[in-house]
């Protein structure tokens, strides 16, 4: 087996195709190509395989697109029961917010007047009109 060193420093065997493949290497750099040419050949193979990627993704997207709309009347309808979780979850935090204000309220309240009875605390954020059926309104500040 005969072996030879080539410009780029790694031994060749020639018996092989991979060799060759080497060789030609070695050959095209000699012939005056620059590194900086074999990178663009490069950029461009990568682009191409972008495009080539993205053209097969698009395509199998539109084709994916028309088979659920095919399969769409015989599925399942979704359930409500996350939504519904949601709004209950929210409506419960609600609650607690307002019992803590009020509680909060009424402590300050007792603070500055004890002994008195507290009245109703005036909405924190509802400044239209509003009427108390049994009770007394609370003087607006």
């Amino acid at each position: 087996m005969l072996e030879t060193v080539t410009k780029l420093g790694c031994f060749v065997n020639q018996t092989t195709q991979h060799s060759n493949y080497l060789l030609s290497l070695n050959l095209r750099f000699d012939q005056g190509e620059s590194v900086r040419e074999r990178e663009r050949e490069r950029e461009r193979a990568m682009a191409s395989r972008f495009w080539r990627w993205y053209a097969d993704r698009e395509f199998y997207k539109w084709e994916k697109t028309v088979l659920w709309d095919m399969i769409e009347p015989y599925r399942r309808p979704r359930s409500f029961a996350p939504l519904i979780s949601i709004y209950v979850a929210a409506f419960y935090t609600g609650v607690v917010g307002a019992a803590v204000t009020e509680q909060l309220f009424k402590e300050k309240y007792w603070e500055e007047h004890p002994g008195e009875a507290v009245p109703l605390m005036r909405p924190k954020f509802y400044w239209g009109p509003w009427r108390v059926m049994h009770g007394e309104v609370p003087p607006s500040k």
